[in-house]
């Protein structure tokens, strides 16, 4: 086993992923999203090679920069924002106007991808739909974010992270019997553009095959359903599985719970002779044979999973977290520790993995963000850079890609159809970081250093 671990571990290694070819180089993609859902999900592609370049209205930009926990701002900026919107290129175009949409349709004749989370029927009504791009490129495909849909009754409802969660039916099974929570900021949205970031590879693999481009609707709500069997469980028994809190429904005993050091213990027994483990550990094998526990269809009776769970809990509290889990390893039946935020930056398995990623970027200085949730041998993601102020790519993107004039591009300045940043936090750069001497910024320009 130690030679194929050494093996897969030279064949993900993190620190050759920038040596390696990227899955979707080539590949151009316009992302008119804004906040989290449709950025994410142009976002992850990417990580794997494409070239995202996100529009952005001048002067006042994505309203996600200057959103930020508590008002907490990292060199002015919002340090979400960076796990958001790394690797894209930024360029500030105002949509209302008819020269944007110009230089729009313009871009839309290389891209392949289209991704906007306006209100359903604006981009449409603001003549950059897919009605309109399409005619300019048949092979565009295109994807609209939004809460509930581009058609149906509700299309028209205004929504965001909390209310997807809400319609989509996830409030009323995360907690406790008396009391519902929310899920964390912001599953509701991070979890859909998961789907939509998987929704576009499906059509572009179907483009390969085809040549033929399509249009997606990715409602967030329905997303959300996708992860809940439970109205299929409803439907077949005319019962709720109800909220669970921190107890598993399938199995038992599975929960978490407080050792004797404050630390919280995910615990769970999904086989006979991982609960037998269990039992013998705690020096409680009369469990074995009690009627209530002998069998897991006889573990999952509410009452008795209710009592077992307890008793499990009982234990825990008279042991030290680190201890439960050299048990859990000793005795064969699986252990966590649950993790806060401090240790999951820290945590040497997470590094050396790439999970956890401490960048070190041109601009912002090192940041701890999330690595790939998946690792590809042969085309694994990257961090290029995080972030960038408002309108930063203006010069590369409308110079590099579209062949622009110097004389173009001072008269779209001129005439707004283009800007940058205000004197706002998350739109502009760091107060020490001199924007005259960025080579990029300054794109076919000379710049001294």
């Amino acid at each position: 086993m130690e030679d194929y671990f050494s093996y897969t571990q030279k064949l993900f290694n993190p620190v050759d992923a920038a040596s390696k070819p990227e899955a979707f180089k080539g590949i151009r993609v316009l992302d008119f999203s804004h906040v989290i859902f449709g950025p994410v999900a142009a976002r992850l592609l990417g990580d794997y090679g494409a070239e995202v370049i996100k529009l952005e209205l001048p002067f006042s930009g994505d309203l996600w920069r200057p959103a930020t926990y508590w008002g907490k701002y990292w060199k002015h900026s919002n340090p979400i924002w960076h796990n958001i919107t790394k690797n894209k290129y930024f360029i500030s175009v105002n949509l209302k106007l008819q020269e944007s949409k110009e230089l729009i349709y313009k871009m839309a004749e290389t891209a392949d991808v289209v991704v906007e989370n306006f209100a359903p029927g604006t981009a449409e009504a603001w003549k950059i739909g897919y009605s309109q791009i399409s005619k300019i490129n048949p092979k565009i495909i295109f994807l609209s974010c939004s809460t509930y849909g581009q058609y149906g009754p509700m299309r028209y409802f205004p929504g965001w992270d909390l209310l997807a969660q809400g319609a989509s039916g996830v409030l009323t099974l995360n907690g406790y019997e008396d009391r519902f929570f929310k899920l964390p900021d912001y599953l509701g949205d991070f979890t859909p553009a998961n789907f939509g970031a998987l929704a576009l590879m499906m059509a572009l693999y179907y483009r390969k095959k085809t040549g033929k481009g399509q249009y997606i609707d990715q409602a967030q709500t329905e997303a959300l359903m996708r992860m809940l069997p439970n109205f299929t469980y409803n439907s077949v028994t005319g019962k709720a599985i109800g909220r669970t809190g921190n107890v598993d429904p399938t199995m038992v005993p599975a929960a978490i719970m407080k050792s004797k050091d404050e630390k919280f213990v995910a615990l769970a027994c999904t086989t006979e002779s991982q609960f037998a483990a269990l039992a013998e550990a705690m020096n409680r094998k009369d469990l074995l044979t009690d009627e209530r526990f002998k069998t897991n269809l006889s573990r999952l009776q509410p009452e008795n999973a209710k009592v077992l769970n307890k008793i499990v809990e009982d234990w825990v509290k008279t042991q030290k977290g680190q201890d439960i889990i050299d048990i859990a390893v000793a005795n064969a039946f699986a252990a966590a520790e649950v993790e806060d935020d401090w240790m999951i930056t820290n945590d040497e398995w997470r590094l050396k993995r790439g999970s956890v990623i401490l960048f070190k970027d041109d601009m912002y200085g090192e940041l701890a963000i999330a690595g790939p949730s998946a690792h590809l041998s042969r085309t694994p993601s990257r961090v290029k850079w995080l972030a960038r102020p408002l309108g930063y790519h203006n010069r590369l993107v409308l110079k590099k890609f579209l062949n622009l004039s110097e004389e173009e591009i001072a008269d779209l300045e001129k005439k707004k159809v283009i800007g940058t940043y205000d004197d706002k936090p998350g739109l502009k750069p760091p107060v020490y970081y001199n924007l005259a001497e960025d080579p990029i910024y300054n794109y076919g320009k000379e710049v001294s250093k």
